[in-house]
């Protein structure tokens, strides 16, 4: 605040382990918002939820890919991409439960997931694939 930045234009990027969260809590009481990465897993969502912070950013095509190789498959529709499917899961426990913890898909691998996710709160998309959503003709579900 000293440089003329208001607290609310702060978003701290911390990895979702116990002890980026609990940096976190502390951050967030401050009014520091904060933004959890490197989220894998459900109870991840869970915690990050519990300890109010601003955002969390699931790394979709990461958990896919850990998906591909542990299940030696090439590919997943995207209706069945174990990474649309976390964070879908995460989105709707969200909702469900009145957290206000903002989901933020992100690390896509190609627009079809994009196109799985569209409404959930926010998604993080890469030039390349904006390109490619501008030209498809593909349906778009919410």
């Amino acid at each position: 605040q000293e440089r003329g930045i208001s607290a609310d234009r702060i978003l701290i990027k911390l990895a979702t382990t116990w002890e980026g969260v609990q940096a976190a809590k502390i951050l967030e009481k401050e009014g520091i918002h904060c933004n959890m990465t490197l989220l894998f897993a459900f109870e991840q969502a869970a915690i990050c939820g519990a300890a109010g912070v601003t955002l969390i950013s699931p790394f979709v095509g990461r958990i896919m890919d850990w998906y591909k190789k542990d299940r030696g498959v090439d590919s997943f529709t995207a209706a069945e991409d174990p990474g649309c499917q976390s964070v879908k899961r995460i989105y709707n426990y969200y909702k469900k439960h009145g957290i206000s913890t903002i989901v933020m898909g992100a690390s896509f691998r190609n627009k079809e997931e994009l196109l799985e996710l569209a409404g959930v709160d926010r998604l993080t998309i890469a030039p390349k694939f904006l390109e490619a959503l501008q030209s498809s003709t593909d349906a778009v579900e919410t």
